[in-house]
């Protein structure tokens, strides 16, 4: 298995890891017993494990093609207990079927997981006394002792692999919280809640820009003599709203970043250069408008962005250039306002680049 993905894919890769070497090992085994049968007459138990054979390949390829194995762990974990049920009950090769129903049993319950699990083995407990116990001609000879055994030793198994399983998921599951936890962590700013640099590479990478997006980089505006005149906490106070102002403005698809101390960065999805200015720019005015109060003072606070097209992660760095340029830009031309284009001198993304 390789670590790096997530919950869920380590669990799919470990149970299709499992039935992989289940039909190299069982497809080995069974093709020897059931030859084996086929040379003392046993029809029957030949047909019956060369089908399950079958079957067991047949659920393997489906397993190595499709990203969702969950309705394929299920079907094969239902055949293991049809199996397991027809070499009990017909004893198999002179009464050693019951050995093999153990291991079979402990996959059928690793595969269908604790809650479908404990059902399998209720029913077989269930069907397997009932025929065992009762009139049945077509059920193997067990003597009293056997049927004691077997029973009292499946119930064993059985609470064993229970067990097992429930402790198994139980620390999986603390695992995959405190692994998200840290991940989450790792890729969020921890005082506005944004995507921090980390965290927009890896959003950047989960998905694929189908078209040109708009970047933008925003500036707070002579946010130091905020800080130095009205403190930290202030000046603290002053990021988050602009962080709220953010993301109530902007789709649920786009990306909103705190790029590092009053830079933020917005990746705007699915619209013009022209639409994405109008937006900043109502963006822009309403964070004017909100009133700050401290020591009795009010005071209004603006920033200053840049636009630039994104087309491809491959630019990510030449458009924050491009986009750094038209930032500072709109910083020297008077600040509080928008660039999208260069007013005073032209530059390419191949210069931006360079």
């Amino acid at each position: 298995m390789r670590f790096g993905k997530t919950p869920d894919e380590i669990e799919n890769e470990r149970k299709r890891t499992l039935v992989f070497a289940f039909s190299a090992i069982g497809t080995l085994l069974l093709s020897i017993f059931g030859v084996v049968s086929l040379t003392q007459g046993r029809v029957v138990l030949f047909c019956v494990l060369f089908l399950f054979i079958a079957i067991v390949l047949a659920v393997s390829f489906v397993i190595k093609k499709t990203p969702h194995i969950r309705p394929a762990s299920l079907f094969l974990s239902s055949t293991l207990l049809c199996l397991t049920w027809y070499l009990l009950l017909s004893g198999g090769a002179d009464g050693s079927g019951v050995y093999w129903t153990y291991s079979l049993s402990m996959l059928m319950v690793i595969l269908a997981g604790p809650k479908v699990g404990s059902i399998y083995m209720g029913l077989y407990l269930l069907v397997s006394l009932v025929f065992i116990l009762g009139p049945f001609s077509f059920v193997y000879n067990y003597s009293n002792a056997e049927v004691t055994r077997i029973i009292a030793s499946s119930v064993a198994l059985y609470v064993l692999i229970l067990t097992s399983e429930l402790i198994r998921i139980g620390s999986y599951d603390a695992i995959s919280e405190a692994s998200e936890n840290h991940r989450h962590l790792a890729n969020t700013d921890p005082l506005t809640g944004l995507l921090n640099r980390s965290g927009i590479m890896v959003a950047l990478k989960k998905g694929t820009l189908k078209k040109s997006a708009i970047m933008a980089i925003l500036d707070i505006d002579e946010f130091k003599s905020v800080n130095d005149s009205y403190g930290h906490d202030f000046g603290d106070l002053v990021l988050v709203r602009l962080s709220r102002v953010l993301t109530d403005n902007v789709k649920g698809g786009d990306l909103t970043v705190r790029w590092g101390g009053e830079e933020f960065l917005l990746v705007f999805y699915d619209i013009s250069m022209d639409s994405s200015k109008m937006l900043m720019n109502k963006i822009k005015d309403e964070f004017e408008k909100i009133v700050f109060n401290r020591n009795d003072t009010t005071l209004s606070v603006t920033f200053s962005a840049g636009l630039a097209i994104f087309d491809d992660i491959s630019t990510f760095d030449a458009t924050i250039k491009l986009a750094d340029e038209r930032l500072y830009h709109a910083k020297n031309t008077g600040r509080n306002k928008i660039i999208a284009d260069d007013e005073l001198h032209a530059v390419t993304m191949k210069e931006a680049q360079a």
